[in-house]
């Protein structure tokens, strides 16, 4: 009962994005002054669209895992170095950063030092899996 109801949340929200994203564009409402998306309708029905990927492939990869202490363990130790290489970078960055302005645009630095923890997590998980 609580996985029908689950999916039934998911699709729903993803189906609500759509039809109000289709709704705003059809009616010309909502600022135009996105950067990658022409207006306000046209982001909510990408959103729309990502909740239904999400959505489907949730269903299909759905298998019970095995999550025991050793998987925990390595999970925090990962959470451990990414915070550790935040902090690092974020000290780097302040020093780059009075030597010589940053000039990128606020969301570009973002989205970069985003991706860079996902990718230093995923990388010290890794790691430490094979160690652990």
């Amino acid at each position: 009962m609580e996985k029908t109801r689950r999916r039934i949340i998911k699709y729903s929200f993803a189906f609500v994005m759509l039809i109000l994203g289709a709704l705003i564009n059809h009616f010309n409402l909502g600022a135009g002054n996105f950067y990658v998306y022409g207006s306000v309708g046209t982001y909510l029905i990408y959103l729309g669209f990502i909740g239904l990927i999400i959505a489907t492939l949730t269903e299909i990869r759905r298998r019970e895992k095995i999550i025991d202490e050793r998987m925990q363990f390595i999970a925090t130790k990962a959470m451990r170095v990414t915070f550790l290489c935040l902090i690092i970078i974020a000290f780097i960055i302040i020093i780059i950063d009075g030597l010589k302005p940053i000039t990128m645009p606020y969301h570009l630095f973002m989205s970069y030092i985003v991706s860079g923890m996902l990718a230093i997590y995923y990388i010290s998980y890794k790691i430490l899996l094979r160690f652990y």
